[in-house]
């Protein structure tokens, strides 16, 4: 089972990732998305999930990034991504955007 999920999390997490940066930046103009963790570092394994950071051109309240999280897991639910697909989306501003800087090894942009 184990092997099975991280065969197909190794085989898909870039068109997820693609779809998720396509609706972010379609959404909230002027953003940047990138991906961080193991899949940027390429070190994925069956207990790893898909960590994307989506850069808003602006510092968001924290009620807003979960607002921000929300909208773009629906739409990218809407448009093929398995609702239990592991990924975890981070969202932030400028500012933060300098703290997430320090703490991954790696990031790709989208």
């Amino acid at each position: 089972m184990a092997l099975e999920w991280y065969l197909e999390l190794v085989s898909t997490w870039r068109r997820v990732a693609r779809i998720i940066a396509q609706v972010a930046k379609r959404f909230y103009p002027g953003s940047r998305v990138y991906v961080f963790g193991g899949a940027a570092e390429g070190r994925l394994t069956a207990l790893s999930d898909l960590d994307i950071l989506v850069v808003l051109p602006y510092e968001p309240s924290p009620r807003e990034r979960l607002q921000v999280k929300k909208r773009i897991l629906m739409e990218a639910f809407e448009q093929g991504v398995p609702w239990d697909y592991p990924v975890d989306l981070h969202v932030t501003g400028p500012k933060g955007f300098e703290g997430y800087k320090r703490y991954a090894r790696r990031m790709v942009e989208l």
